[in-house]
């Protein structure tokens, strides 16, 4: 370490000191523009100052932010003040390369787990196409196996047994739900057919991931009843520039069921306003689809657009307040999302944006139904109006009489059940109504 700062010294002053004034002038500036909040940006500066005094000029900047990060602050015990943590730190050293030598923001990979986890994120993105999303799922349960296996060790694949790949999707099995427990696996199967392709000898070891039971019909796709989803779009109240964006996102998520991806990926360019019609591109599946432009969503994201940010992002969704302008991410389209379920008073459960998108599947199953009811005359038939009432996803197995009726398909859909229509064909009237003891339709 080149000295020992003055701890009644201004951050600013301290790496003006280190560094050179300019250059320091210039990562403060960079800072506020991206309307950083003012103790955010004393603490990013106090990292830099930091960085500035540990280093020396033997190596280039990306090499010793990444010593620096993985040898130097796990071991600190510099006097000067600041905060330690490792993401915070990560942070303001990017965008401190970012400023001063317009250096990638990620620094070169430290470890041997980061650099697999980096080639196999290129193979994911490259080969594989997968979405964002899935690829940071992956890396990090991929990641957290390498991690409990090697630590910081060299990566060395004759160790991998089945007994070690079992053991580990077994423990993280007992702390997760089933569907989170079957993409451990999953996550885990995919490594070793990345592996696989790059010529290590992995036979049989995909097989010998167990498979998660996830049995058809055990639970209906949770979403929020027509009273939940008025005081849902309530919370919205539309006052402020930030407000009318996420009332316009929750309707773009209610009424086409969009995914978080896909709303952060609309741009203007999208939206066809003369057909009333909107170009789905940022798809998980990565095909294209057109959706239509309701009158409510339409008034929605004109009154939006009227306060939208000047920005040369083409993204209709973009920042407000802190790094005003820029493009949105889907983490900032699901925390919007939850503030709006805190605001309306619903259950701490109810998270995430799928629970939306189930809702808009549940509203046009209930339109569908009620279409098909209205064109066939089904004034006798029970279960569809109990459908209607409820406005819920029926599973197209079960039965209006019965649960054991489970050899049809799970999926929704617009049509009624084989035995619904048997029964119609002979009594020839419409549906048979069930007796007054049936029980009721699962919900």
């Amino acid at each position: 370490m080149s000295g020992t700062p003055g701890l009644s010294e201004s951050p600013l002053a301290r790496l003006s000191r280190v560094t050179s004034s300019p250059e320091a002038a210039h990562y403060e500036a960079t800072l506020r523009a991206r309307r950083l909040a003012s103790t955010t940006i004393e603490r990013y500066l106090q990292v830099s100052a930091h960085f500035a005094e540990w280093r020396t000029s033997t190596t280039t900047v990306a090499e010793a932010v990444a010593t620096f990060l993985s040898t130097h602050l796990p071991a600190c015990t510099c006097a000067c003040r600041g905060r330690r943590t490792l993401f915070e730190n990560r942070a303001a050293l990017r965008l401190w390369l970012r400023a001063t030598t317009g250096a990638s923001a990620s620094p070169p990979p430290s470890t041997p787990i980061d650099a697999e986890v980096e080639t196999y994120d290129r193979y994911l993105r490259d080969v594989c196409g997968v979405a964002v999303q899935t690829r940071v799922r992956r890396r990090r349960h991929v990641r957290a196996f390498l991690t409990e296996v090697f630590g910081a060790q060299p990566i060395r694949y004759d160790v991998l047994r089945p007994s070690v790949l079992t053991s580990f999707v077994t423990r993280r099995a007992q702390h997760v739900r089933p569907v989170t427990a079957g993409a451990i696996a999953s996550d885990l199967r995919s490594y070793l057919r990345y592996l696989a392709l790059q010529g290590v000898a992995v036979a049989g070891l995909p097989e010998a991931l167990p498979r998660v039971a996830q049995w058809r019909l055990a639970s209906v796709p949770k979403h929020l009843t027509p009273t939940d989803l008025a005081r849902f779009l309530a919370a919205f109240d539309r006052a402020t520039p930030r407000s009318r964006r996420d009332y316009a996102m929750a309707l773009c998520l209610v009424t086409w069921g969009l995914r978080a991806c896909e709303v952060a990926g609309l741009r203007l360019t999208d939206i066809d306003w003369r057909s009333a019609a909107v170009t789905i591109r940022s798809s998980k599946v990565h095909r294209a689809r057109v959706v239509p432009l309701t009158a409510d969503l339409g008034d929605a994201l004109a009154g939006y657009l009227r306060v939208r940010p000047p920005t040369d992002r083409d993204h209709v969704f973009v920042r407000i307040g802190v790094l005003e302008g820029e493009a949105l991410t889907p983490s900032v389209v699901r925390s919007a999302m939850r503030l709006g379920y805190a605001r309306a008073g619903l259950p701490a459960s109810v998270t995430g944006t799928h629970r939306l998108r189930h809702t808009a599947a549940t509203r046009e199953s209930a339109r569908v139904l009620r279409r098909v009811q209205s064109e066939r005359g089904w004034t006798r038939c029970h279960a569809p109006a109990s459908i209607l009432q409820n406005s819920v996803t029926v599973p197209c197995g079960w039965s209006s009489t019965t649960r054991r009726n489970t050899r049809h398909s799970g999926r929704p859909c617009g049509r009624w059940p084989r035995s619904w229509a048997a029964r119609s064909r002979r009594s020839g009237a419409g549906c048979a109504r069930p007796s007054a003891t049936a029980e009721p339709v699962p919900v």
